[in-house]
């Protein structure tokens, strides 16, 4: 019992973080990840960052769990929808869900390296955090909208997207301080590593 109080007790904390550090988003969405990250301190960024990721997870299980569900019902019509597949399915699901997080970070971790100011692991943990923001938010669409809203899930799709390459930029100059040529260069190869990673993960585990 004390120990699940302590434990509701730091999840509350870590989410008071995570809305605070949405709000100075809200009021300055591009720059203002270096004032959010400021105002929390390396310790509370950490708590925020881990809350923005897991609802980030949250949301690509959500997605895959509308795919899985077709593919559960079809099983069980065809006889094949046993519990322990249907286990293994969900599972796998839920490592899926955890892949991007784990390759945004690893990117970030990247940028550390070559960044010349002094960054802690729990600033990558943040920018990872805050720039899967609009993907939680697209993914949450397609849940709650589906994709047969063509023309509204467009809209959002090209707004998160769009908002996702700036949130990234955003990072790069003002949390890592690279300079405006390495972080448009760096920008879309960040994409673009974090999902080859992601693809690597998953065909290794495969």
């Amino acid at each position: 019992k004390v120990a699940g109080q302590k434990a509701y007790d730091e999840a509350k904390v870590a989410t008071d973080q995570a809305i605070s550090a949405l709000k100075t988003l809200i009021s300055d969405p591009i720059g203002g990840q270096f004032e959010a990250l400021k105002n929390l301190g390396h310790s509370n960024a950490l708590r925020a960052g881990i809350v923005l990721v897991v609802a980030f997870s949250v949301s690509c299980f959500l997605l895959g769990h509308t795919f899985a569900s077709a593919m559960i019902q079809m099983a069980e019509m065809m006889g094949g929808g046993s519990g322990g597949k249907i286990a293994e399915l969900y599972f796998g699901l839920f490592i899926l869900s955890v892949i991007p997080s784990i390759s945004i970070f690893a990117c970030f971790y990247l940028v550390k390296k070559i960044s010349k100011e002094k960054v802690e692991i729990s600033t990558c943990v943040f920018t990872t955090g805050v720039t899967t923001i609009p993907l939680t938010v697209l993914f949450l669409s397609i849940k709650i909208f589906g994709l047969n809203s063509f023309v509204l899930m467009a809209v959002i799709g090209i707004f998160c997207i769009s908002t996702t390459f700036l949130l990234i930029n955003s990072a790069l100059q003002d949390v890592y301080k690279l300079s405006t040529q390495k972080s448009v260069l760096i920008t879309p190869g960040l994409v673009l590593v974090s999902s080859v990673i992601s693809y690597i993960i998953v065909k290794a585990l495969m």
